[in-house]
């Protein structure tokens, strides 16, 4: 082979080489600038007696690729027995459950396109006025503004 060939045999190598390192790399997707949690669990005895069970707060962020969202919150304790449980559906379906007290800080990839999520939240107290224990759940819903 002459030295022209074998140079142009170089260069289209190179070139493929070239665009197949670039066409490897996905893109990122964009999240919005997210949407406030702030879900409050509160117990009351057969008394009247009130009683804050657990609290979560943070931010819920979709990604414009609808594809994934991201949660940023603090599960607080305050007065469960146990830690608190998050569950979180996408779409109506339940997706995964969290049981942690602490920050939850982490995407979440879906198999499908996410249109909406419900976070709830779970915590278990004792009723000293009935010696019995209660579970308490409250729950909010968040719509992705990407769809």
């Amino acid at each position: 082979m002459t030295s022209k060939v074998l140079l142009r045999l170089a260069g289209v190598l190179g070139a493929a080489l070239l665009s197949a390192t670039v066409a490897a790399v996905p893109a990122q997707a964009a999240l919005d600038a997210g949407q406030p949690v702030d879900i409050q669990l509160r117990g009351y005895s057969s008394t009247g007696a009130e009683t804050q069970v657990g609290r979560m707060t943070g931010t819920v962020r979709f990604d414009n690729g609808n594809s994934l969202f991201r949660l940023d919150v603090t599960v607080e304790r305050q007065s469960s027995y146990v830690d608190s449980k998050v569950r979180i559906d996408v779409n109506g379906s339940s997706h995964e459950h969290v049981y942690q007290s602490g920050v939850i800080a982490r995407d979440f990839p879906y198999g499908g396109t996410v249109h909406n999520v419900q976070l709830t939240l779970e915590g278990l107290y004792y009723d000293g006025a009935t010696n019995r224990t209660k579970t308490v759940t409250r729950s909010a819903f968040y719509d992705n503004p990407f769809n």
